[in-house]
């Protein structure tokens, strides 16, 4: 080999800097592109996102064939380039993708200029071992030596949400982990499983992972080809391309986030052959809509999917602290954190809220949802570990924050010791109550909600109807998603699915019977 000049020394010695991973990916790999073409790995917009927001433990939501699992493995081979002694595991779901990443691994190693290319040891039964110390190896989930008792620096974990036994193998591969590795989880959704669950939890911040999130409309630049030919497709069969007048009401609002006239025809092709469900979990146009359900769920998972897309649409967020000036210390200091707001308090208007509360250790959260006289969600807090007699110093200070507003609790876990305090050491007045008798046949007055299964069915059920007649505005993603998992259930109760959680929905439930009540209390 020729002797390297010094300014190509200066180039590699900047390549071989962790922050420039993108430029070394470029300059030293090449790809087989999807007509075949062997070509120089120019990473779409999407794929650079991706490895500049890299942390130590990473979770993707993402449509098919975005191209995430060919960067990830061009992470790897630079990774055991770059540092000598690296362990590197690829595992995915079936043989037949495994033997798709590996032929995409040798290829991308193959391509490597010889003058950096570490010369191998074995190159056969899915893993290339470099004299360098260096090995990557392709697995199936499920085999028994899927981490053989290394210590792994960096691993990729393709299609989790098709995994058998998921929580096992996550459970042996994390503990497989070397300090400062990357560990890299992708998938389709397929229903709500594991992948769901960690992918929810990264999003709302109740883990360790960071979430990323690519739909099929953004990376569009992949697709080229196929757009084409489906317009060409739909020309053949209706003798004309399809027209702005053509489009239904999902489609409409699917322009309104990017989608284009040729990636819209693509889409009617493509489901002419499947479906829309299935279209819906393989190419999502947000986050959560390959994780809808079907069947048993309560709600119609069509129309949480039209109001999970309006809060896309209206790019709906909630206000920034500094947009509000008057806001009680104790809830400045949750802002952005539990505690979240749509809309100011306006003068004279009469609000409607409800508490699911929780013992506040560290599982069901407590939450409290706010809404104006037309049903208009304002606020929300949500907080799974603060303890119930600190909670009800919250509540009291968002009722009244928010004109005093009528307060429903549901009486169960801590929101008995809630409903106390709020009345004895707050002297909150606004706060529902119901008629029930003693003993002695005298009408008692109880603080709360009192939910057992007739109950709990029919404010579900209003909740339900308010819904569907869209007789209420829901800004909170975090509800929508909780509806997502609600269903019912065999034995005829309602609830979420296990491993997810229904307290933002029984708090609506407690809003919407503090709404009803019509009552309000001048104190």
């Amino acid at each position: 080999m020729a002797k390297l000049s010094k300014k190509d020394m200066d180039k590699l010695t900047y390549l071989w800097k962790d922050e420039n991973k993108i430029e070394w990916i470029q300059t030293f790999l090449k790809i087989v592109d999807k007509s075949g073409k062997t070509v120089p790995f120019k990473l779409t917009q999407e794929q650079k996102d991706f490895v500049d927001g890299l942390d130590l433990e990473n979770i993707v939501d993402k449509t098919r064939q975005l191209g995430i699992s060919s960067v990830v493995i061009g992470l790897a081979i630079r990774l055991c380039v770059v540092k000598p002694n690296s362990s590197c595991l690829l595992a995915s779901h079936d043989q037949k993708s495994c033997n798709a990443i590996f032929d995409k691994l040798k290829s991308q190693f193959a391509s490597l200029p010889d003058f950096i290319k570490p010369k191998t040891i074995a190159n056969n039964r899915a893993e290339i071992k470099m004299v360098n110390g260096s090995t990557i190896t392709c697995s199936v989930a499920g085999n028994n030596d899927l981490c053989r008792g290394n210590t792994l620096q960096f691993c990729h974990l393709s299609e989790l949400a098709f995994w058998k036994n998921a929580s096992k193998h996550l459970n042996s591969i994390t503990q497989a982990m070397g300090t400062d590795s990357t560990l890299i989880i992708e998938s389709t959704p397929n229903g709500v499983n594991l992948f769901h669950d960690l992918y929810m939890g990264a999003k709302n911040k109740e883990n360790s992972f960071k979430c990323f999130y690519y739909n099929w409309i953004n990376g569009g630049q992949l697709f080229t080809k196929k757009y084409i030919e489906a317009m060409q497709r739909y020309h053949a069969v209706h003798n004309k391309d399809l027209e702005q007048t053509d489009l239904d009401e999902e489609e409409l609002d699917l322009q309104k986030i990017g989608a284009t006239l040729r990636q819209l025809t693509w889409r009617r092709m493509t489901i002419s052959k499947t479906s829309l469900e299935q279209f819906h979990q393989e190419y999502s146009s947000y986050d959560t809509e390959g994780f809808l359900l079907s069947g048993d769920s309560v709600f119609d998972s069509k129309r949480v999917n039209e109001a999970l897309m309006a809060l896309k649409i209206n790019k709906t967020k909630h206000l920034p602290i500094k947009a509000i000036t008057d806001l009680p210390i104790i809830l400045k200091q949750h802002y952005g954190k539990s505690f979240f707001m749509w809309d100011i308090p306006k003068y004279g208007e009469h609000y409607s809220i409800g508490m699911d509360a929780s013992e506040g250790l560290g599982q069901d959260s407590h939450c409290i949802e706010v809404f104006d006289s037309n049903m208009v969600q304002v606020a929300e807090f949500i907080n799974n570990k603060i303890k119930p007699w600190l909670m009800a110093e919250i509540l009291d200070c968002i009722g009244r924050y928010y004109n005093k507003g009528l307060i429903c609790v549901e009486r169960a876990s801590g929101g008995l010791s809630i409903l106390a305090r709020m009345r004895a050491d707050f002297h909150y007045m606004g706060l529902v109550k119901f008629k029930s008798f003693d003993n002695f046949n005298k009408i008692v007055w109880n603080l709360g909600f009192d939910t057992n299964l007739k109950t709990k069915s029919l404010v579900v059920n209003d909740f339900l109807e308010m819904f569907d007649k869209r007789l209420m505005v829901i800004k909170s993603e975090r509800i929508l998603q909780e509806m997502q998992v609600f269903v019912s259930h065999d034995n005829g109760s309602m609830g979420a699915l296990v491993g997810s959680h229904d307290d933002t929905i029984m708090s609506v439930c407690m809003a919407i019977v503090s709404h009803k009540s019509k009552v309000h209390y001048k104190w």
